[in-house]
């Protein structure tokens, strides 16, 4: 007969593999080594908080380029001359955004709603309407201070995938030693497909439904994928407006322009903290990182930052891979150049394709370049096991959040590749943005070679810490002490980065005990 405690119960349901579940894998295993306090892993393992809610926005009207086959019925249609150009934007997917009274005073000859344009296109005029738009603020945890975490702006989102990115910045702000807590979300779109004035409606309407959800003490945005200073400036403004004391209120988001509260040194600093780490795991082995060859994936602000700075230290780029392809010099890439060639307003994808200084490559044939240093800065997931197996580099650093999948992670430790895992590599974003957080409080500004130095020297130390815990090197110098946070044994760097996360974030709550 069935126990008491069985008896009448569901069977349990089997465990369902998932992103979130995937990303907690070196949580459980970091916790179970370090035998975690079980109330303290049950207060980790879900979000305090998961939000989903709508936004709507009123879209403009826009045109929309017909395909060859289509346009041949309108061959006789006479071009239509505008008059105000500026008032057209065009999009990366090619259409074109009717901003203002664009068509005023211009010839337009129009028919079914068609019209061709001085570029010999045709377009379907597609009158704006109201449009829905799924958005996110996963909360995981408080215990060390506010929410802190970006907001991301792309198609690809999902709860699951929030709350695993909530989870690391739990992980990454006890990691950078930063008072801050984890939190992430954004909104299910593409910005490269919405204009800037519809942009702005929509992030304003965001922030009017996230208000009551956050503060610059309760959860502080900053930027993501598909969002920028910019749209910091407009989920403040639309926070602050209307409030008696707004100027306190400038540490709502960080990531700001320098112009109205940012920090110094903000833009650069997550691909100045991947330099930094780069930097220091050549120096332990009494090497420089001038001469290093390097392969990147991603040259959106964090891979590209990181490109210049590593290309000033004396490493050359030799391939580089974006949303839209990749490109290969094996003399090395120009990174300046390419920067330049990305942020050219005639670049409406801000892609690397088509840069004259190199040859346009395969994505698979990426993972195939010998170089001393891979550089994941795109999404997630990106390194699989396969991926893995194939790569021909000797460390890894990981710019993303989760770029390689814990099959990947198997594989790499078989092969003898280095991983200077995320949570410590790509953590010079938050911790600037703790920077920017102090500015705005105190009322100050500091220089970027003060935020240089702070984050150099934050990054370095904490990155020490988790390399003698893989080692199992307790030791106490100038900069670090490692002595509380090794384990009696070596483990793996990722294993090494978590355990000192979650001995950090531990001692809060068993030295501040749990509120009832």
């Amino acid at each position: 007969m069935a126990s008491e405690e069985t008896f009448m119960r569901a069977p349990a349901p089997s465990p369902k593999r998932t992103i979130y579940t995937e990303a907690m894998e070196i949580f459980h295993y970091a916790a179970d080594l370090i035998g975690l306090d079980k109330r303290v892993r049950l207060e980790l393992e879900e979000p305090d908080y998961e939000h989903i809610f709508y936004v709507t926005a009123k879209l403009k009207d826009r045109l929309v380029p017909l395909l060859p086959e289509e346009a041949k019925s309108f061959s006789d249609l006479s071009v239509t001359q505008v008059r105000n150009t500026e008032g057209l934007e065009r999009l990366a997917n090619g259409n074109i955004i009717l901003n203002g009274r664009a068509l005023l005073g211009s010839d337009v000859a129009i028919r079914h709603g068609h019209l061709r344009l001085p570029d010999g296109l045709v377009y379907q005029l597609v009158p704006g309407e109201s449009q829905r738009f799924k958005a996110y603020r996963v909360q995981h945890n408080q215990a060390r201070g506010p929410y802190k975490g970006g907001l991301r702006y792309h198609r690809e989102v999902s709860l699951d995938l929030f709350k695993a990115l909530a989870a690391e910045m739990t992980w990454k702000t006890a990691i950078a030693e930063v008072p801050f807590g984890g939190g992430k979300g954004g909104i299910q779109m593409d910005p490269r497909e919405y204009g800037r004035e519809e942009i702005e409606a929509i992030t304003l309407r965001f922030m009017y439904r996230l208000k009551s959800l956050i503060g610059p003490n309760i959860d502080i945005p900053a930027p993501d994928v598909g969002t920028n200073p910019e749209i910091m400036a407009l989920l403040y403004r639309q926070f602050s407006d209307g409030e008696r004391e707004r100027h306190n209120l400038r540490g709502i988001v960080t990531g700001k322009d320098v112009r109205i509260g940012g920090s110094e040194g903000r833009g650069k600093a997550t691909g100045q903290g991947v330099a930094f780490c780069i930097e220091d795991y050549y120096a332990d082995r009494g090497e420089s990182v001038k001469g290093k060859t390097f392969v990147l994936q991603g040259f959106g602000n964090v891979g590209s930052h990181a490109a210049i700075i590593l290309g000033n230290m004396g490493a050359r780029l030799l391939a580089v891979n974006d949303a839209d392809g990749s490109i290969f010099n094996g003399d090395g890439i120009d990174v300046n150049a390419l920067a330049a060639y990305v942020a050219d307003p005639k670049n409406l994808k801000r892609s690397v394709i088509g840069f004259p200084g190199a040859q346009r490559i395969e994505k698979k044939d990426l993972w195939d370049v010998q170089a001393d240093i891979l550089v994941p800065a795109a999404l997630g997931g990106e390194i699989t096991a396969d991926i893995a197996e194939r790569l021909k580099v000797k460390l890894i650093a990981e710019g993303a959040n989760g770029p390689t999948t814990p099959e990947a992670d198997r594989v790499l430790q078989k092969r003898g590749i280095e991983l200077i895992p995320d949570i410590i590599a790509n953590a010079g974003g938050v911790t600037v943005s703790y920077y920017e957080w102090i500015q705005n409080k105190r009322m100050e500004r500091w220089s970027e070679a003060e935020v240089d130095q702070r984050l150099e020297r934050a990054m370095k130390r904490n990155y020490r810490i988790i390399r003698d815990i893989s080692r199992n090197q307790p030791r106490k110098t100038e900069m670090h002490d490692s002595r509380p946070y090794c384990i009696g044994k070596p483990v793996d760097s990722r294993c090494a980065a978590m355990i000192l996360a979650l001995k950090r974030i531990e001692a809060h709550y068993l030295l501040e005990g749990f509120s009832q």
